[in-house]
């Protein structure tokens, strides 16, 4: 059950980062001509994609872990801030923390992780293909 809701939330994180990316695409459509606004664009764009990506799993969580079948996370305080850097961590490192995942909730821990990197490497992809059309332009 726990494979199965991580397999959709990083199903779901995907078709969000997609058409996030699209959104970035038609604002730097211009990246010839105006290629300083365009890198820039992206970097900060790319930047509130994954924040709003990692505070959407921090969310899960928090709805998670009232669901004791679920399991816990040990030596996390449950505040948003305790969840966020939990979640940001696993997107960013593959979860590694002092914060231990116990229970079927590891499984959700472990695909986040792998939702993260993937996301992440889309992400730097993206941002050297607008970077190598911006310097077209120069």
């Amino acid at each position: 059950m726990a494979l199965l809701i991580g397999f959709g939330l990083v199903t779901l994180l995907g078709i969000f980062h997609h058409f996030a990316l699209l959104e970035l695409r038609r604002l730097t459509s211009d990246a010839k001509e105006h290629p300083n606004r365009a890198i820039i664009t992206v970097f900060i764009g790319l930047l509130a994609i994954h924040l709003a990506e990692i505070l959407f799993f921090a969310g899960v969580y928090h709805a998670l872990l009232s669901w004791t079948e679920m399991g816990k996370l040990q030596e996390l305080d449950r505040s948003w801030t305790g969840l966020i850097y939990f979640s940001g961590i696993n997107f960013t490192t593959l979860g590694y923390t002092q914060i231990e995942a116990a229970g079927p909730l590891r499984l959700i821990n472990m695909t986040q992780s792998l939702g993260g990197f993937m996301i992440l490497t889309w992400s730097a992809t993206f941002i050297y293909s607008v970077w190598k059309k911006a310097l077209e332009g120069l």
